[in-house]
């Protein structure tokens, strides 16, 4: 049986993705990693990723890293 995702245990898929998308920023935009990291975490895209309601967490990283709109 699957877990329930709710707003407190959303944050357990979100890593994986996070970690995606701030590597593409680096090698699409040459920042650093840190920076890549800080464009992300500072994102509407990230602010919606991490509430459950939006069901963003629920899509794959490529989805996710083109509503960046770079």
């Amino acid at each position: 049986m699957r877990p329930k995702v709710t707003q407190e245990n959303v944050h357990l898929f979100i890593p994986s993705k996070v970690s995606k998308i701030c590597a593409e920023l680096n090698r699409r935009e040459s920042l650093s990693l840190k920076d890549s990291i800080l464009k992300f975490y500072n994102s509407p895209v990230y602010e919606t990723l991490s509430r459950e309601s939006s069901k963003l967490w629920q899509e794959g990283w490529v989805y996710i890293f083109k509503m960046m709109d770079l």
